[in-house]
């Protein structure tokens, strides 16, 4: 994981913003300004059409939608429509991300697989407070659950994202 994840993140949704724009709740900055570190590999629980009742294991990802998949749909101009409205901030397996809504001021959390796009983000019914608050160390004994692995594929999302010989307005001025 990078050193200057803060500086480099916020970057990213300030790319985004130009971007798309739009613009993002001061509680997405906040997460970031708050070491997010610590909510990394940490699991959470959602009732999902393609998946049913599960537990997935979460990693960070860079809040961007560039090199996640297929840019014809994730990207500016891409066929998701509502794909500047939303910024994935965790990853976990088979490509699900969990992404914050910026169209609420308490970054309202939902669920975005590539593969369901049209049908849009499953929608949590939560603000990013309560969705950190209600992530776990472990899985439940027994239960079903989607982990991470053990090959590091997280990280390197932040190393193709965010090289660690840009600086982050390096990121902008190669993006845009």
């Amino acid at each position: 994981m990078i050193d200057d994840l803060e500086a480099r993140a916020l970057a990213a949704i300030a790319h985004h913003e130009r971007q798309y724009g739009v613009a993002a709740p001061d509680r997405l900055r906040a997460f970031y300004r708050d070491d997010p570190r610590r909510y990394h590999r940490r699991w959470a629980w959602q009732a999902l059409p393609l998946y049913g009742n599960e537990h997935f294991q979460l990693a960070l990802t860079p809040p961007t939608w560039l090199d996640k998949d297929d840019d014809a749909i994730n990207g500016p101009g891409g066929e998701w429509a509502d794909a500047g409205y939303h910024l994935p901030i965790f990853v976990s397996a088979q490509s699900l991300w969990v992404v914050v809504d910026l169209r609420t001021p308490e970054a309202r959390v939902g669920w975005y697989e590539e593969e369901s796009f049209r049908d849009g983000v499953v929608a949590t019914g939560l603000s990013l407070n309560a969705f950190l608050a209600g992530l776990a160390a472990q899985p439940p004994a027994g239960e079903e659950a989607f982990a991470m692995g053990d090959d590091g594929d997280d990280d390197t999302d932040w190393a193709e994202d965010f090289d660690d010989d840009d600086s982050p307005r390096a990121f902008d001025v190669v993006r845009d």
